[in-house]
């Protein structure tokens, strides 16, 4: 399925959404699409102009990040029990 339609999708539905839910769904579209290998680029392109995916994404991001540093200090410190 095309990121374009996805996002037409998106924009159709959203507006049926209540305001204070929009967030909570945008992430569940974030993930949708994550764990559907669609690349963080090409949701950035398709979704321009929509706040609640742009929040999302940054959460999205952040999130991992901050998942990769504790993985990395997790890998540190089981190498250091090593040496």
């Amino acid at each position: 399925m095309s990121i374009s339609f996805i996002s037409e999708v998106w924009d159709v539905l959203s507006e049926h959404i209540d305001l204070s839910d929009r967030s909570i769904a945008a992430d569940a579209m974030i993930n949708l699409l994550i764990d559907n290998n669609y690349e963080m680029d090409e949701i950035k392109n398709a979704f321009r102009g929509d706040k609640n995916i742009a929040t999302a994404l940054k959460d999205y991001i952040r999130e991992h990040e901050q998942e990769e540093e504790i993985d990395q200090d997790e890998d540190s410190e089981s190498e250091e029990d090593y040496d």
